[in-house]
Formats: C-alpha cells, sequence, structure tokens
C-alpha cells in the first residue's frame, strides 16, 4: 500500500454550534471583569492591533478564522503572553466570531477553563466609547471569519 499523506481540508464548525459551546459577554460585563483582573487578549493580526485595541489587551493573534488557536504553539503563546488555563481569559476581535471560535478551540481542544468572548467585538467596544488606544478599523477584511452560507450573529 502507498503511504502518500492526503491533505486534509480544515473546515471550521458552524459559527451557531460554536457560540452556543462558550460563555460569550456583552461589553458592559466584560469591561467589569476586566476591570477586576481579568486577562484581556486581542486575538486579531499584530497590524490591526497596533492600528488600535482595547485598552490594556495583550496580542496573540488566532489567524484567520482563528485556525491558530487549534495548534499547541497557540497555547505557547497565551502562556508566553502571561496567561494560563486556569485564568479567567477575555478575548476580543474586531466583531466577536474569531474570538468565539478561539475561545472555542482553548476550551474545548486546550482545556482552558474559565474563558469568554466579547459579543460585538472590538467595534461595539469602541462604539460604547469604551477606553481603547488607537483607533478601531474594522473593515470588510474582518469578517474572515464569516465563511460562505454561515450567518453573522454578531
Amino acid at each position: 500500500m502507498n503511504s502518500v499523506e492526503l491533505p486534509r481540508k480544515y473546515v471550521p464548525p458552524p459559527l451557531e454550534l460554536v457560540k452556543s459551546r462558550i460563555e460569550e459577554l456583552m461589553p458592559p460585563a466584560a469591561r467589569e471583569e476586566i476591570e477586576s483582573g481579568a486577562v484581556l487578549i486581542d486575538v486579531r493580526d499584530p497590524e490591526r492591533y497596533e492600528a488600535g485595541h482595547l485598552a490594556d489587551a495583550l496580542n496573540v493573534p488566532s489567524g484567520e478564522s482563528a485556525r491558530d488557536a487549534h495548534e499547541a504553539a497557540y497555547v505557547e503563546a497565551i502562556e508566553k503572553a502571561g496567561a494560563g488555563p486556569e485564568d479567567r481569559l477575555i478575548l476580543v476581535c474586531g466583531g466577536g466570531n474569531r474570538s468565539a471560535r478561539t475561545a472555542d478551540a482553548l476550551q474545548n481542544e486546550h482545556g482552558f477553563t474559565n474563558v469568554a468572548s466579547i459579543i460585538g467585538g472590538a467595534k461595539l467596544w469602541s462604539d460604547l466609547s469604551y477606553p481603547i488606544e488607537g483607533e478601531i478599523a474594522i473593515g470588510t477584511e474582518e469578517a474572515e471569519t464569516h465563511l460562505e452560507g454561515e450567518e453573522d450573529t454578531t
């Protein structure tokens, strides 16, 4: 038998399923927890983070559709940023989808026990005039976790 390894196509689970398996927080509740010591992680790409992000957010990019969050190296990056599996982690992205996918991977694949995603992401946070550093820019590419046939619920 031939031992050729076939490529695997990555197909993320439907966003509705992901969001049903994780904790999501509205910005006021997230802000309260962050002010009480929760670790805030921005999962967007470094360029977007540098342009503007929530005050005190750490940048640990999880890649397009949170693909990188499924790898062991992502957990190492979270730990290098100063957070572990038992810490309260609050994740944010541009609109709330990539952070939800990242939270799902951390919780259901890597054993993180206390992780949540901010509903509406950095856009809603900014719209509420909550503390940000720089300017939050949300463009069409921010919907990178939106897959064809999948309705965006944020």
